[in-house]
């Protein structure tokens, strides 16, 4: 036999433009407004190993290739807050044209096993570039470990893939609405601000860290709502609305829907059914409201409107992970024995109703072929 030549797992992706990559359908999950922390460095002489971790874009503020100056980045070894599995990198080094190393590759620690993985094998970088690279590994990893070389410097180190948390604890309540543990915006009406996780992050304390819609106009109201695809498939005991940030703005009412669906979007799911988990109901500015739910159903996705308009910080989803995932139901009922019994009887009804039409059609054939004088 002659040898097999295996696919590789990761890619260098030609585009420097994130929206052409498809990493924007997944979590940013090395980002520090999710968790994502230096665990270890090697030096911080020239530059903060903390800043590969910013959500912000790098900045062309300093001179990044003196190394006497400060720097908006640097090589890194970090932490993840829960497992994940990895789609792709994103190593930016924008800024660092004549300082900017030439290799790189990146490592993932199995803290099962406790042993680390090569994810990126040493791959060429662009300076001042983003460089992507697309990964197809279906492990999943706690950590991961950034090597350059020669030495040189790093803007921003993003890693994009799908949070694994453990759920294997089914009596422990979760905040099944955080961003942290893999819950996401999947449909918003407010364009322009609905769509950022903010409300699904944790220690938001200004209008800047929640979703804020737009005012609504005295002939109509807005109506605005975001739905929100759960960490996991739960069972809800109470939904916590935050509003610290949002004293003067906050809105009149919320109203809070949820379904079972096995799609991202349930938009698109004709087997998706919403129930009201939480009536029109008002809430406290500048506080926190809790409303206690007595819901049995597994629950995946949260429909939350607000009523007129205004602001929230932060939405949690209070709840245990569900058990067993429920099958979806048809939406034509499944016929019992009696009932195919009658199909039966009825087909063969039919077939000796088309037998006989056949029949008195042919005998009328027939009888016109004999009437004709040959």
């Amino acid at each position: 036999m002659g040898n097999i030549i295996s696919t590789p797992k990761h890619q260098h992706l030609k585009t420097t433009n994130l929206k052409e990559t498809g990493f924007e359908n997944f979590t940013e999950v090395s980002s520090s407004i999710r968790g994502g922390c230096i665990e270890l460095v090697t030096d911080e002489s020239c530059g903060e190993a903390s800043n590969l971790l910013k959500p912000t874009k790098a900045i062309r503020l300093f001179n990044l290739n003196d190394l006497s100056d400060y720097t908006d980045g640097w090589l890194t070894k970090r932490h993840e807050l829960v497992a994940s599995k990895i789609a792709g990198f994103d190593i930016d080094t924008t800024g660092y044209t004549d300082s900017s190393p030439s290799i790189a590759n990146v490592e993932g620690y199995h803290s099962s096993s406790l042993t680390w993985k090569v994810i990126l094998p040493e791959s060429r970088i662009n300076a001042d570039s983003h460089n992507f690279f697309e990964i197809k590994d279906s492990d999943v990893y706690s950590s991961v470990r950034l090597t350059v070389a020669p030495g040189g410097g790093v803007a921003r180190f993003r890693v994009y893939g799908e949070i694994s948390p453990d759920w294997s604890n089914k009596t422990k309540d979760y905040n099944l609405a955080s961003a942290n543990l893999g819950a996401r915006i999947v449909r918003w009406t407010d364009q322009r601000n609905a769509n950022k996780p903010n409300i699904l992050l944790d220690n938001g304390t200004k209008m800047a860290d929640g979703w804020l819609t737009p005012r609504s106009r005295l002939e109509k109201e807005r109506n605005d709502f975001v739905l929100i695809q759960l960490a996991t498939t739960g069972i809800i005991e109470s939904i916590i609305i935050d509003t610290t940030g949002f004293k003067q703005n906050s809105p009149q009412n919320v109203f809070i829907q949820g379904c079972y669906s096995k799609d991202v979007d349930p938009h698109y799911d004709s087997f998706a059914s919403w129930v009201c988990l939480v009536p029109q109901s008002s809430v406290l500015p500048g506080g926190e409201t809790t409303f206690y739910l007595n819901v049995k159903d597994p629950i995946t996705h949260i429909r939350l409107h607000l009523i007129p308009d205004g602001g929230i910080q932060q939405i949690k989803v209070i709840g245990k992970p569900a058990k067993k995932e429920p099958k979806q139901t048809l939406l034509i009922k499944q016929a019992s024995e009696e009932d195919d019994l009658v199909e039966v009887m009825l087909q063969q009804e039919e077939e000796e109703t088309i037998a006989t039409v056949l029949e008195q059609l042919n005998k009328s054939a027939v009888e016109q072929l004999d009437s004709v004088d040959l």
